[in-house]
């Protein structure tokens, strides 16, 4: 499966306690590691943060359902 965007960064890289990054859910070994990953390594960490990041109804979850959102449509059209 092709994940429908390169990355979830929204541009706001602050990480907490377990080096999870508030803004996109990933962690930093994800961030570091993103070029290498399969398309389904990737599209199972969208799926994650999606649940995790994505859900609630702030500015930040709001941000990275929209860029998921975008990437999807630019994926159909070109498809």
């Amino acid at each position: 499966m092709e994940p429908v965007t390169k990355k979830p960064c929204i541009d706001i890289c602050k990480f907490n306690k377990k080096s999870i990054c508030k803004a996109c859910g990933r962690t930093k070994q994800e961030k570091k590691e993103w070029k290498q990953l399969s398309p389904d390594e990737k599209q199972a960490i969208w799926t994650r943060i999606l649940e995790s990041h994505g859900s609630g109804k702030g500015k930040q979850p709001k941000a990275l359902r929209e860029l998921y959102e975008r990437a999807k449509r630019k994926k159909r059209k070109k498809g």
